[in-house]
């Protein structure tokens, strides 16, 4: 017997009742099988029934998220259990909500239960109140037959530092090496000492702003760790949204990402604020580079801000429209829209450091052909307390 809610926007949705729940649990804890499995493995491990209820969990994963009994996570699902973000968005809870169709974690679990054979993902966790901490998993789903009830054995991997690693090393790196580059050849060209006088005054300048774009990565990397520990201090300052806007404009119209795109400024009401001018800068910046590589040539970029009822709010919107799918993953730390793996910190630290930093509101609307991202700041504020 199932207790049944309305339709899922992706999972079944139904649960087991108390009795069924119950016998499943004794079933699972009297199994020597389970047992030697929730003792032997090093990772986070739960075992689920087939409504992905779960029936059993390791020691590892009690103390890890400060679980005192395994009872306390009796007949709930996985991301009820690890506090994701996106569990009370379905209908159903866990597996239910838009954003399950692109979870790892639901995927292989419904994969597992179909083909009756492993399967592994990586799953992107949101957790906390807005989302801003990540966890990255990697996910093996086993299924297994207990006493002719059908379970699946989860076992979660966290590679998140290992993910921080790859994208340090493709991001940041990369980043900093392409500068390094440009301002070698630079001083190669300098060091000649044969083009006209003109000609060198542009090098030099050339030279001084690849030093000032390295700097500002190493600056912008350094903040970002500190914002992930929880230990980045919010510089706050009065900041007039008529000069951002126009000082951001300028610093991103002749981006090497800007060629044959127009940047405009729609709106630039007069008003002045609170908050730390070099991270929104920095976040709406990111969002004027999304913008830029979104866009073909002759496309325009519209930058604009509006100050009303004690909230100043800032949006840069495109032509084009994005994927559900790339919607749905979004603000995730190792999911990008790029080419390139690995490429994946700009709408996350956006998030980051726009609502836990700055006490904000960052988010995107994408429909009837244009995409819009925008962050929402109160006009006068104390620095938020990071969570």
């Amino acid at each position: 017997m199932e207790n049944q809610t309305q339709a899922s926007y992706f999972a079944p949705v139904g649960r087991a009742d108390e009795q069924m729940l119950q016998l499943e649990f004794t079933m699972a804890k009297g199994s020597e099988l389970i047992k030697a499995l929730l003792d032997a493995m090093p990772d986070f491990l739960l075992v689920l029934n087939e409504q992905r209820q779960i029936v059993a969990v390791n020691q590892r994963l009690l103390v890890a998220f400060g679980v005192g009994q395994p009872e306390q996570l009796l007949g709930l699902r996985p991301g009820e259990a690890l506090g994701c973000v996106h569990a009370p968005d379905g209908p159903d809870g866990c597996g239910t909500a838009r954003n399950c169709s692109v979870c790892g974690a639901v995927l292989a679990i419904l994969a597992s239960q179909e083909s009756g054979l492993p399967q592994q993902r990586e799953c992107r966790l949101a957790l906390g109140s807005n989302g801003c901490q990540a966890l990255d998993l990697d996910v093996l789903a086993t299924p297994i037959t207990l006493q002719g009830h059908h379970f699946t054995v989860l076992a979660l991997r966290d590679i998140s530092d290992e993910k921080r690693r790859y994208v340090m090393e493709r991001v940041f790196f990369h980043d900093i090496l392409n500068n390094a580059g440009g301002i070698r050849g630079l001083a190669a060209l300098l060091a000649e000492g044969s083009g006209p006088v003109e000609v060198e005054q542009e090098y030099k300048e050339l030279l001084l702003g690849l030093a000032d774009n390295m700097i500002e990565e190493i600056k912008h990397q350094r903040s970002l760790m500190e914002a992930e520990q929880g230990t980045y201090e919010p510089r706050l300052s009065a900041v007039n949204l008529r000069e951002l806007l126009q000082d951001i404009r300028q610093l991103y119209l002749n981006h090497d990402r800007a060629g044959g795109r127009e940047i405009s400024i729609d709106q630039a009401p007069d008003c002045t604020f609170i908050t730390d001018r070099t991270l929104l800068r920095r976040i709406v910046g990111n969002m004027v580079l999304n913008a830029l590589e979104a866009c073909k040539i002759g496309d325009v970029v519209e930058l604009w801000g509006h100050c009303q009822s004690g909230r100043v709010r800032i949006s840069v919107t495109n032509p084009g429209e994005m994927p559900l799918e790339v919607q749905l993953q979004l603000f995730k730390r190792s999911f990008s829209t790029k080419q390139q793996e690995g490429r994946g910190l700009g709408t996350y630290s956006m998030k980051l450091f726009g609502e836990r930093y700055l006490g904000g509101v960052v988010n995107f609307i994408s429909n009837n052909g244009m995409t819009t991202f925008f962050i929402e700041l109160p006009i006068t504020q104390e620095p938020p307390a990071p969570t």
